[in-house]
Order: structure tokens, then C-alpha cells, then sequence
């Protein structure tokens, strides 16, 4: 009504005409555009690896998993793509600058040795969210952070360099977003509250050594219980301890006594070897000379109680029949016996003395030959 009258006290009859008419057609328009806007506003897609977490003015409402679906349109509702499957990563004690390959990173001797820019400590400080004290310069206050995040106290009063790093993905996009104003912060915080504590009730060589797989395990479950009593809405998929040793200073000395008992596991392992080698060996060896003779033991008795036997047998025959046992036994003795000798005297009773017999066969033909021989 304001535009007819405004209208009608500016212009003539047809000029009204005309403007009206075409004020009915912008008013088409902008409501024509503010309904393709609502369509477009309305329509969103989640990405297969995330969820879309809906809030009415800023209050949640519902969760949508990935696909196209259909919101209020006009920031009544609006939706924050929250990346469920996508594995984070916390580091502790240390920075990536460049992973690959080469991979770059930022610690205590990369800064101190000018390995890192100016620019890059820079972002390094801006990153971590914590302000300068005044005076302080960014490499001093960089090495002085990481400082505070690997350098730790044993149980056994000695200090230790750790460096770690946390994986983890989001397993309640909602608390996630809702219960969290800094999530990397917050794991960093609670993954040094966890590994402080392991390593304040442990020994220097269990920091840096033999308790190092212990830690990673009981780290992540205790990070994880943690994390579930602040209700983060955050998984715990790993702690792995990159590195561990002892401070600069007497590092050299550390790594001299590992050497040391390194050297003394790889002598007892080879002893080991051969103990386990050579026991074995003789150990068989044994019991095969102990069957061998076990078996030769039963080979002569089984040979002796056949012997006996025969015996026996042969007493009882010669015990009915004496006269012809005894002639049986000295034929069968005489054809055992003759065989083996290469000359044979016969000796005739009444004779009284030895015939030799006479070898024909060495003896040369009396006819002479075809040649004249004889």
C-alpha cells in the first residue's frame, strides 16, 4: 500500500500502471530467488569418511551419517562435517614439518644446530596457542615448550628424553565438537599426564629400554580412560614412544653400557645356540650307542638261549641213540671242516703209515706234442 500511494502521488495514471506492474514482477523475483536460495541452502552431503552433526540455532539436534539430506534452510540449521574415520595425529616432545621421505622435524638439536627457520619456529609458537613472557625470543621460548614436553623424571631420580606421539580418531562426533574447544591441546595435556606417571614409578633403563613396549601399552589404555572421563568423544588408536634416552650429556655414556649388555645378550645367545646345537647332537648319539648295544645284548642272548636249545635238543637225541648221534655229529663236523683245507692226508688202518696223494694235475704230459715237446 505505501508503494501505490507513493506511486500515485509521483506519477500519472499509465506511469502508475507501468510501475506497478513492474513491481508485482520484482516482488515475483526476490521471492523466487529467496526460494531457490532456500532449495540450495537446503541440500547437503556428508563425505563417506565423516558425519554431519545438525544444530537449530547452535543447539544439536540430531546426527546424520554420510549421503545427501535436507536441512532448514536460512542458518536455522546448520551442519558441521565432523571427519569420524580420518586418524590424528599428536605429537609430543617434538613437531613434523615435513613428512615423506626426507621427513623434517623440530626438536631441541634441530633448533639448536639452525636447522629450523625463524619463520618456522614462528608458526611452531603460533600453533601451540600459548602466549611469549616478554623478552623472550621464539627459538628460546620453542626450545623451552618442547623442553617442558620430553624431558621427564624416572622413579629413580635420573632424568630422560621422551618423545611420543598419539593416533586417534573420533568416536562421538558430538561430544567431540561440544566438549572440546582444543582437541590436540587437550590429548597433548592428558598423553603427558599419562606418560609422567608411567615414568616416574619406573627406572631410566625401563624409560629407555626394556619397558618402552609396557609403556605404550599401559599408556594407551590409561590415556583412553582418561579421555572417556572428560566424555571427548575421541578413540585412542595408539602411543608409540619414538624415542627415548637419556639426556645429552651423558648420553654417550648410556649408549657405551647398552653396547655393553647388547654385546653380553649376543654371547650368551650364541653360547645358546651351540649348547642347543651340540647337546642335542650328543644326546642322540648316546642313545643310539645305548640301543645299539641294548640290541646286541638281545642278539647274544636270544643266539645263547638258541644255542642252548639246540644243545638240548641235541643231548636228548644223543642221550636215546648215542652211537648214532655221535657218528651224525662227526660227519656233519667233517663236511663243516674238510672244505677249509687245502691239503688232505689220508691215513688207512692197516697201512701203518701216510699215502700222499699225488697231484695229477701238476704233473707235465708224458706224449709229446704236435710242436716236438715233451
Amino acid at each position: 500500500m505505501v508503494v501505490k500511494e507513493f506511486l500515485e502521488d509521483m506519477y500519472d495514471e499509465e506511469e502508475r500502471r507501468t510501475a506497478l506492474k513492474a513491481w508485482k514482477w520484482i516482488k515475483r523475483g526476490a521471492v523466487g530467488l529467496a526460494a531457490l536460495i532456500g532449495v540450495i541452502g537446503s541440500i547437503y552431503t556428508i563425505q563417506p569418511d565423516s558425519v554431519g552433526v545438525v544444530k537449530r540455532f547452535g543447539k544439536y539436534v540430531r546426527q546424520e551419517p554420510p549421503g545427501i539430506h535436507l536441512k532448514i534452510p536460512y542458518k536455522i540449521e546448520t551442519v558441521d562435517k565432523v571427519p569420524v574415520q580420518k586418524v590424528h595425529l599428536v605429537e609430543c616432545g617434538f613437531r613434523t614439518l615435513e613428512a615423506g621421505v626426507n621427513s623434517r622435524y623440530i626438536g631441541r638439536e634441530e633448533i639448536e644446530q639452525g636447522k629450523v627457520s625463524d619463520s618456522e619456529l614462528s608458526d611452531l609458537v603460533r600453533q601451540s596457542g600459548e602466549r611469549i613472557p616478554p623478552g623472550m625470543s621464539d627459538r628460546d621460548f620453542a626450545i623451552d615448550m618442547l623442553r617442558r614436553e620430553y624431558l621427564m623424571l624416572t622413579g629413580d631420580l635420573n632424568l630422560a628424553d621422551v618423545e611420543w606421539i598419539v593416533q586417534y580418531t573420533i568416536k562421538d562426533a558430538s561430544s567431540y565438537l561440544f566438549n572440546l574447544k582444543e582437541p590436540e591441546l587437550t590429548v597433548r595435556d592428558a598423553s603427558q599426564s599419562v606418560m609422567r606417571q608411567l615414568i616416574g614409578n619406573g627406572s631410566i633403563d625401563e624409560a629407555i629400554t626394556i619397558g618402552r613396549t609396557d609403556y605404550e601399552t599401559q599408556g594407551k589404555e590409561i590415556l583412553q580412560k582418561l579421555l572417556d572421563t572428560y566424555n571427548t568423544g575421541i578413540h585412542v588408536v595408539a602411543l608409540k614412544i619414538q624415542s627415548s634416552h637419556p639426556p645429552e650429556r651423558v648420553r654417550d655414556a648410556f649408549n657405551a653400557v647398552n653396547q655393553a649388555q647388547q654385546n653380553k645378550e649376543k654371547r650368551i645367545n650364541q653360547a645358546m645356540a651351540s649348547y642347543n646345537e651340540e647337546v642335542p647332537r650328543v644326546e642322540g648319539e648316546a642313545k643310539a650307542m645305548i640301543e645299539r648295544a641294548d640290541g646286541y645284548a638281545l642278539k647274544r642272548v636270544n643266539e645263547a638261549d638258541g644255542d642252548a636249545k639246540k644243545f638240548n635238543s641235541v643231548y636228548e637225541q644223543y642221550s636215546q641213540a648215542p652211537a648214532i648221534t655221535r657218528q651224525r655229529m662227526y660227519l656233519e663236523t667233517m663236511n663243516k671242516v674238510l672244505p677249509q683245507i687245502d691239503e688232505k692226508w689220508l691215513v688207512e688202518e692197516d697201512l701203518g703209515g701216510l699215502l700222499k696223494i699225488l697231484n695229477i694235475t701238476d704233473l707235465k704230459p708224458l706224449v709229446p706234442s704236435a710242436e716236438g715237446e715233451k
